[in-house]
C-alpha cells in the first residue's frame, strides 16, 4: 500500500510562480472534472431565475437557491484545495470518494471567518473616525493579506478557531516565507480580475434587476451563464493556486503528500499506473461495502491508516464503517483514537459529534484520554450544548483530583451553575473554592473576572 501514497514526495516540484505552473492555473478549470462542475452550477444558476415567476415569495426562493449553489460551489472549490495540498494536481485524477478530507463544513466557517475580518475592519475603522485611508489599509491587511493564511489554516485544521490563531497564521507564514508576498499579490489580481471582469460582463449587455424580474430572452440566458462560468473559472483558479502552494510547502507545513504531485504532470505513463492504483483501491473499498464485506473494507481501511495515522478523512470514513458493523468494542476502541485527533485539531463540532453518538450508543461512556475532556466541555459551552458539558465533568474533580485540568472543571461547572442552572449562588461558591485552592492557575485570573462580574449582578 505504501507505494500507492508515497510517490507525492518523489522529484523537484515546480515553484508556483514559474511561467509554466501559472499557465497550468489557467487551464484547471477548464480539467473535466471543473469544467462539469462549472456548467452544472452554471445551469443551475440560470435556471433559479424562473423562480421570479412566483412573485415575491419567488424572490425568496431565488435567494435560497443562490445561496444553496453557492455553498456547492465553495465546497467543491475547498475539495480543490484539499486535495491539490494532497499532491492531487489533476481534478481527473482525484480518487473515487466524494469525502472532504477534513470537514463539510468549511465553506460555513470560511464564511464565518470572513465575516470576523469585516467586524475587525469596521472597528479599525470606527477607531480611526472614518479615516479613508485608515480604513483602506485595515480591508487590504485583512482581506488580502491575512485570508490566504487562514484559508490555509482552515484547510489544515478544519477548525474556525485554528483558522483564526494569530500565533498559527504568523508561523504559517514564517514557514513559507517571503513566496508568501508573492502568493498575496498573485490571489489579489485574480480577485480583481474576476470582479472587475463580472462587473464589465454585467454592464455590458445591459443586466439588470428589473430586467431580470420582468422577464428575458436567450441573449440574457447567455449572459447569465457566462457571468456563472466567469465567476466559478476565477474561483476554481485561485483555489487550485493556493491548494498547490500548500503542497509546495507540504514539508513545512506538515502536510502528508498522498497524491502523485509533480510525477503526474511530468510522465503521463506513470500518472496513469498511480492513478489506476488509488482508484482500484477506493472502488475495492466501496464494491466490498456494497456487498456486505464491511469486515474486509474495515481491515483495508485500517491498513490504509497504519499508513497515515493523522489522517482525519480515513478515520471518519473508518469510524462509519465500525458504527454500520455494529460491534460495540471496536467502535469505542477507534472512538477515543478519533477523538483524540480531532481534539488535537481544534475539530470542536465533528468532536461533540462523535462524544453525543458515543453517549447515546452507552450512558456511562466517557473518553479514556482524560486530557481531551475539559477542552470538550469548553467547547460543548462555546456550541450552547450545556447538557453535554454538564455530562462530561460529571464526577472528574473526585475522579482525576490532582490532575492539572480541574480548575478548568470547576470554572465550566461555574459557568453551568451561573448560566443554565440558574444558581448564581452555588456559581460564586464554586469560584470561590477554585480561588482559594489555586490562586497561582492561569485559570485563576478568568474565574476571578466571572466572579466579580456574579458578585455584581447579586
Amino acid at each position: 500500500m505504501s507505494d500507492t501514497y508515497a510517490y507525492g514526495s518523489n522529484g523537484p516540484i515546480e515553484p508556483f510562480w514559474q511561467r509554466n505552473r501559472i499557465n497550468r492555473f489557467f487551464l484547471l478549470p477548464v480539467d473535466k472534472a471543473v469544467l462539469t462542475r462549472i456548467g452544472g452550477l452554471s445551469a443551475g444558476f440560470v435556471a433559479s431565475f424562473a423562480l421570479l415567476l412566483f412573485g415575491g415569495f419567488g424572490v425568496l426562493l431565488l435567494v435560497l437557491a443562490l445561496l444553496a449553489i453557492l455553498v456547492t460551489g465553495v465546497r467543491y472549490g475547498f475539495k480543490l484545495i484539499e486535495r491539490s495540498s494532497k499532491g492531487f494536481l489533476r481534478p481527473s485524477d482525484y480518487p473515487l470518494t466524494d469525502d472532504d478530507l477534513v470537514s463539510e463544513y468549511l465553506p460555513y466557517k470560511y464564511a464565518a471567518m470572513n465575516l470576523v475580518f469585516g467586524l475587525l475592519a469596521t472597528l479599525v475603522q470606527m477607531l480611526s473616525g472614518g479615516n479613508e485611508f485608515t480604513s483602506t489599509v485595515a480591508w487590504l491587511l485583512f482581506f488580502v493579506a491575512v485570508v490566504p493564511a487562514a484559508t490555509m489554516r482552515l484547510v489544515i485544521t478544519g477548525s474556525l478557531r485554528g483558522a483564526l490563531n494569530p500565533t498559527e497564521m504568523i508561523s504559517l507564514v514564517q514557514r513559507i516565507g517571503k513566496p508568501y508576498a508573492t502568493l498575496v499579490g498573485f490571489i489579489f489580481v485574480a480577485e480583481l480580475s474576476r470582479s472587475f471582469g463580472l462587473a464589465a460582463l454585467a454592464a455590458g449587455g445591459g443586466l439588470s434587476w428589473t430586467g431580470l424580474r420582468t422577464g428575458f430572452g436567450v441573449g440574457t440566458i447567455l449572459q447569465l451563464f457566462l457571468l456563472s462560468a466567469a465567476f466559478w473559472y476565477f474561483t476554481y483558479m485561485i483555489c487550485g493556486l493556493v491548494g498547490y502552494a500548500m503542497y509546495q510547502y507540504a514539508d513545512e507545513l506538515d502536510i502528508s503528500v498522498m497524491g502523485p504531485g509533480e510525477r503526474a504532470m511530468r510522465s503521463v505513463a506513470n500518472a496513469r499506473t498511480i492513478d489506476v492504483k488509488a482508484r482500484t483501491r477506493d472502488a475495492l473499498i466501496g464494491q466490498l461495502v456494497a456487498a456486505g464485506d464491511v469486515k474486509e473494507a474495515i481491515d483495508l481501511l485500517s491498513h490504509d491508516l497504519s499508513q497515515r495515522p493523522s489522517d482525519l478523512s480515513l478515520h471518519g470514513r473508518l469510524h462509519r464503517l465500525l458504527v454500520a458493523e455494529n460491534s460495540t468494542p471496536r467502535i469505542e476502541n477507534h472512538t477515543d483514537t478519533y477523538l483524540t485527533l480531532l481534539v488535537k485539531s481544534e475539530n470542536w463540532r465533528e468532536a461533540l459529534e462523535l462524544v453525543e453518538d458515543a453517549i447515546a450508543r452507552r450512558a456511562d461512556w466517557s473518553p479514556r484520554d482524560v486530557d481531551t475532556i475539559a477542552p470538550l466541555a469548553q467547547a460543548a459551552m462555546r456550541l450552547s450544548k450545556p447538557q453535554l458539558a454538564g455530562r462530561l465533568i460529571k464526577g472528574f474533580d473526585k475522579k482525576h483530583a490532582v490532575h492539572a485540568d480541574v480548575p478548568k472543571i470547576y470554572l465550566v461547572g461555574a459557568q453551568l451553575m451561573a448560566e443554565w442552572g440558574a444558581k448564581p449562588d452555588e456559581a460564586r461558591r464554586i469560584l470561590q473554592h477554585l480561588l482559594k485552592r489555586y490562586p497561582a492557575d492561569a485559570v485563576a485570573t478568568e474565574a476571578g473576572r466571572y466572579l466579580a462580574v456574579l458578585e455584581r449582578s447579586a
